[in-house]
C-alpha cells in the first residue's frame, strides 16, 4: 500500500534530521514490516530522490513558509513536507490531491493538532508556486 510506504520514507527522512546514517534501507524497510516489493521500491525511491534534492527542497520550503524559519518548523512536520514535496517535484507521478492528503493523515497521526493544517497550507502554496 503506498500509504504505508510513504509513512515509511517519512519515518526515514525524519530519522536523517537526527542522525548521518543515511545506509541500510532494506533492514530499515524490514524494520518497518515494509515486505511489497512496489512499495519498497517506492519508499526507496522517495526517500534518494529526497536526499538527491534536499537542499532543493529545504529552499521550496523555506520560501514558502509566512513568519517561519525553516529551522522553526517541527521536525515531525518537516520531515512530512519534505516527502510530500520530494513526491510532488522530482517523482511527478502522482496526483497533487493524493499526495497532500497523505500529508495530511501523516500530520495528523504524528504530529501536533496544528500539524496537519500546516502541513495543508504549506504544501498547497508549493504547488500553486510550481504549477
Amino acid at each position: 500500500m503506498r500509504a504505508l510506504a510513504r509513512e515509511v520514507a517519512f519515518k526515514k527522512v525524519y530519522e536523517s534530521m537526527f542522525t548521518e546514517n543515511q545506509d541500510d534501507l532494506q533492514s530499515f524497510f524490514d524494520l518497518e514490516n515494509l515486505t511489497k516489493e512496489d512499495d519498497k521500491n517506492f519508499a526507496e525511491t522517495l526517500v534518494f530522490l529526497y536526499f538527491e534534492n534536499k537542499i532543493k527542497i529545504d529552499e521550496i520550503i523555506s520560501e514558502n513558509l509566512r513568519d517561519y524559519s525553516l529551522d522553526r518548523i517541527y521536525r515531525i512536520d518537516r520531515a512530512i513536507i519534505s516527502v510530500a514535496v520530494t513526491e510532488l517535484l522530482f517523482y511527478k507521478k502522482t496526483a497533487l490531491g493524493i499526495v497532500i492528503n497523505e500529508a495530511v493523515e501523516l500530520a495528523k497521526k504524528y504530529g501536533t493538532e496544528k500539524s496537519y493544517s500546516f502541513v495543508n497550507g504549506i504544501l498547497k502554496s508549493i504547488s500553486e508556486a510550481n504549477k
